[in-house]
């Protein structure tokens, strides 16, 4: 029974690789996470079925591996899953629209997801601000602010509400340049006690993208889920697992 379950799970896996490079191409390199995987659950069906004799230190290393890690991921899934049910409260002084793929000049799914959100939140709030923050990346014609700015503005969102942050290569500069811009302009503003912020990203992304903000600005910070491709759901969630693991061993969050 065990040997079978492995050859299901190792054979899903490989499908799942090969659904997302037919389905997204070679955008990514995670993907192939996927692909190891199921070779990992194809060689323990292998080693099940010759019954091969493993030393009791290296079965009892294992399940401690395996089992600690299973532990880990499913904490750290339990807090990305939480924080992209957030709903952010309504009137706060800027949103951070964290930039994501253009192509060309077109901003790619993804992208669009959080512009669209934006753009929503534009519209019901018209007294909030909204910082774009991407720099321009190989493949990309233009910077990712660039092009979050020209949708909004074929949305109908005003020019005057729009701060390009034009340099950021990742989340954590997302956060840090953005946060620059935006204590240089909320000085021509009247003071305030608490700036509040809502940071608008994918809602896999939600709890990293926060937690960075949180840390490294001085302001109230919520989130704003933008939706995500659903069929790459589980890849960016999984993703997003080594995401929060590497910024917090690093100290971004």
């Amino acid at each position: 029974m065990a040997e079978k379950i492995m050859i299901l799970l190792g054979l899903l896996s490989l499908g799942y690789f090969v659904g997302i490079v037919v389905y997204a191409g070679w955008s990514s390199k995670f993907p192939f996470f996927w692909a190891g995987l199921g070779a990992c659950f194809l060689a323990a069906a292998w080693v099940l079925h010759r019954h091969l004799q493993i030393p009791m230190g290296l079965k009892i290393a294992g399940v401690v591996c395996v089992g600690g890690g299973l532990v880990l991921f499913l904490f750290v899934e339990g807090l990305i899953v939480g924080a992209m049910l957030q709903k952010p409260e309504q009137g706060l002084d800027y949103i951070v629209v964290l930039g994501a793929q253009v192509k060309g000049n077109r901003p790619s799914l993804a992208l669009s997801h959080r512009i669209w959100e934006a753009a929503e939140y534009l519209e019901e709030n018209p007294e909030t601000k909204a910082i774009l923050s991407g720099g321009k990346g190989t493949g990309e014609d233009i910077s990712e602010a660039q092009c979050m700015r020209q949708e909004l503005e074929k949305l109908g969102i005003s020019e005057e509400r729009l701060i390009e942050e034009n340099k950021s290569t990742s989340t954590q500069e997302n956060i840090a340049y953005s946060y620059a811009l935006l204590q240089v302009d909320s000085r021509k503003e009247t003071e305030q006690k608490e700036i509040k912020i809502g940071i608008v990203t994918n809602n896999f992304h939600i709890y990293r993208g926060t937690a960075i903000a949180r840390k490294k600005m001085n302001c109230q910070i919520q989130g704003i889920p933008a939706k995500s491709n659903r069929f790459l759901q589980m890849n960016y969630l999984v993703r997003e697992f080594f995401g929060v693991v590497k910024d917090k061993l690093v100290g971004n969050l």
